[in-house]
């Protein structure tokens, strides 16, 4: 069992090509330069960094658990990393994104966990020559590109509609093409190893759930901590008594805090009195 399918070398090639015409692009360019210089800050900024390094911490503890099993083999690491660095760590960070509400999780796993997946299955499984999915990859992307740009326009609905049965049509010839290869490959399969790879993602986004919900719970005190420090006073122990107090009433629920952060906040005020911001929260408790 070949450890990359065509599908991902072909993926890997233009990956590299445009990883060489960016880099390119960058060194040659001082403006692209200086903005990727911003960017690369950002990304390896302390809180950024911390949420990196705690996710693949998690995910190394993971690991080195199913590791452990007897039906453990090297070859899988494969579809973790691809996981980890691709599907797992989006959601992650999407989780401390200001439009994460307290349906993001549920949305995340319906979202990963549905019948689609067999045909994700079965697209993973079996490919087509290398030669003919180099080919495949950039006519793909560069039409579901034009769909997207073509969906937020409102000139150009028709051409949206047109992308859409274009998507649709070439979908189920790929299907169709790939049932047959499997049809005629199945035998070549190792059952175990595939089933192991259909479920990893899974398995993994199930026990990743905790963890996201964490920092999506952590990003949701941050950013209300940050509003309610306009609205209070000077004085250090008032604000964390204050704090501990909200932190007593919405607790681990993220739809208390966004709760108090439209209904609460508005009505503060930095002269607010202990007595009045202790019915405040009152009210928030009877609401929720």
């Amino acid at each position: 069992m070949d450890i990359f399918s065509t599908r991902e070398l072909a993926t890997a090639v233009w990956t590299g090509i445009i990883l060489v015409a960016v880099g390119m692009a960058i060194v040659t360019n001082k403006k692209a330069r200086k903005s990727f210089i911003e960017v690369l800050k950002c990304f390896f900024g302390r809180k950024i960094r911390m949420l990196w390094e705690i996710y693949f911490l998690y995910i190394g503890i993971i690991t080195f658990l199913f590791s452990r099993l007897p039906i453990w083999e090297s070859i899988y690491l494969k579809d973790i990393i691809i996981w980890t660095f691709f599907s797992g760590l989006t959601i992650c960070i999407n989780a401390v994104a200001g439009e994460a509400d307290e349906k993001y999780i549920l949305k995340v796993l319906k979202d990963n966990i549905r019948f689609t997946m067999v045909t994700e299955l079965l697209l993973s499984t079996f490919t087509f020559s290398f030669w003919v999915e180099l080919i495949i990859i950039p006519i793909t992307t560069v039409i579901v590109l034009f769909d997207t740009v073509a969906e937020h326009k409102s000139d150009a609905i028709a051409v949206h509609k047109l992308l859409q049965d274009v998507i649709a049509f070439a979908g189920l010839c790929v299907i169709l093409q790939t049932v047959r290869v499997g049809i005629l490959e199945y035998r070549e399969l190792n059952v175990i190893n595939t089933l192991v790879s259909f479920f990893i993602p899974i398995v993994y986004l199930l026990l990743v759930t905790p963890l996201e919900y964490a920092f999506e719970l952590y990003s949701k005190y941050e950013m209300l901590f940050i509003q309610m420090h306009f609205k209070e006073p000077s004085d250090k122990m008032v604000q964390r008594k204050r704090h501990l107090k909200v932190i007593k009433v919405c607790g681990l629920s993220v739809k208390r805090i966004m709760l108090f952060q439209k209904q609460c906040i508005p009505r503060m005020y930095i002269s607010m009195p202990d007595v009045e911001f202790d019915l405040l929260i009152s009210h928030l408790e009877d609401r929720s």
